[in-house]
């Protein structure tokens, strides 16, 4: 992986991460049944329409829905579908490993401002977080990579932290 990849892939779990219940069950609605409307998007998750008019409008803004004019049927109005990064933040909340860690997590809010983390801790948590999916895939050779970098990571001095690499 390079780094590239490895920032791309936080930053979905960061979208994921500041997604209100609500929205997840949006998400994860549209990624198992398919398109719909917004009428048919709350009969799914049992909610009136003006309940959910808000959060499809903000999953909207931040590009995770996609919307196409649809006139047939009784329901004329916007079908709604999941954008290429709505479908992996979506797939992400269906894995429950990803969930477990997102409901252990403190919420973030959209409105509070972003703190500054420490790039060495911030590059720490992504390698140990590619060392535990690389586990899980059964590649222990990759995790013990990842796992070892992370070691590295911790051991440098604050300075001159190692790059990401496995």
């Amino acid at each position: 992986m390079n780094a590239k990849t490895i920032f791309k892939a936080e930053e979905l779990l960061e979208t994921a991460r500041t997604l209100t219940p609500l929205q997840r069950q949006l998400l994860t609605s549209l990624l198992d049944k398919g398109p719909g409307l917004l009428l048919e998007l709350a009969v799914r998750i049992f909610k009136f329409p003006d309940e959910i008019n808000q959060p499809v409008k903000e999953l909207r803004d931040r590009g995770l829905l996609e919307t196409a004019a649809y006139a047939g049927g009784q329901l004329g109005g916007e079908l709604l579908s999941l954008s290429e990064e709505g479908r992996q933040v979506a797939g992400l909340l269906k894995d429950s490993t990803v969930m477990k860690e997102l409901q252990e997590a403190p919420a973030k809010t959209l409105s509070a401002p972003a703190l500054p983390l420490d790039t060495r801790q911030q590059e720490l948590e992504i390698v140990q977080k590619l060392a535990k999916l690389a586990e899980q895939r059964g590649d222990l050779t990759e995790a013990s990579k990842w796992y070892q970098q992370a070691l590295e990571i911790t051991r440098a001095p604050a300075a001159t932290s190692p790059t990401v690499t496995p």
